[in-house]
């Protein structure tokens, strides 16, 4: 029953949100941007980290955002992308795959998403620029009215810990797009720190070994059996001086 729940929430989740979650109404129609006609679908396949997006509901959002695209095992051509989350409170791994197309070929980095093969669930999404092996930006917009439009946003990298150069060059790329940069929300990627505690873990005492217990345990000679012999010294013998007379302890 409860992984049922879980999946209902994804399932709600990702439709209403598109591919990730993260998304602000504006005032306006959605603008257009130039195309990328040299994107190349195979160099941006791959593990992403979302690092930035635009505010997005926390309670629902999880952390840990991760997007990873590759080749569809079975259609030639065509592509998954596997979203991994994890929730704020237990923090269960929760996971879901979608279809990638990529149906407009004067436009490749325009991408179609597709939820269990169900047509409701399309909906497309931009990749506005990416070098491939540091950062991406992508960028879905909705107009959702006369004067009103759904805009989501992700800054992505290869790394959960990207190098601020990375996010300098990023974020510039979102400023001179005209994109509001203050509705930016850093998205945590602490799954991903060696030490998850306030402090390291440390080995209980009863769990320590010594040197020397270490070479018994791994030699494979017996181990020495130290008799430990009582060794009696002789007695001194005690002398009785004979008491001096005066003149004897004046000489003394």
């Amino acid at each position: 029953m409860k992984s049922l729940v879980e999946f209902a929430t994804l399932l709600v989740l990702l439709w209403v949100a598109g591919p990730t979650t993260g998304q602000i109404l504006r005032i306006g129609h959605c603008p257009s941007f130039s195309v990328l006609k040299d994107f190349e679908m195979d160099k941006y396949l791959g593990t992403w980290y979302q690092i930035e997006r635009y505010f997005s509901f926390p309670g629902m959002s999880g952390k840990c955002w991760t997007q990873t695209y590759y080749p569809d095992p079975e259609v030639e051509g065509r592509y998954k992308l596997r979203m991994d989350y994890r929730d704020f409170v237990v923090e269960n791994k929760m996971t879901a795959e979608m279809d990638i197309y990529q149906d407009m070929a004067d436009d490749p980095a325009t991408l179609t998403s597709q939820l269990f093969s169900m047509p409701f669930t399309a909906d497309d999404y931009q990749v506005l620029s990416t070098d491939y092996t540091n950062y991406a930006i992508e960028y879905r917009c909705e107009d959702r009215g006369l004067f009103q439009r759904r805009e989501s946003l992700w800054l992505l990298s290869r790394s959960p810990f990207p190098k601020s150069w990375v996010m300098k060059e990023a974020r510039s790329v979102v400023a001179s797009l005209g994109l509001k940069m203050s509705s930016l929300r850093p998205v945590t990627q602490d799954c991903y720190l060696p030490h998850r505690g306030l402090h390291p873990v440390r080995p209980h005492p009863q769990h320590t070994t010594n040197r020397n217990n270490f070479i018994q345990m791994y030699s494979r000679a017996p181990p020495l059996q130290q008799h430990h012999k009582l060794i009696e010294l002789p007695r001194q013998p005690h002398f009785a001086y004979p008491a001096l007379s005066g003149p004897e302890r004046s000489s003394l």
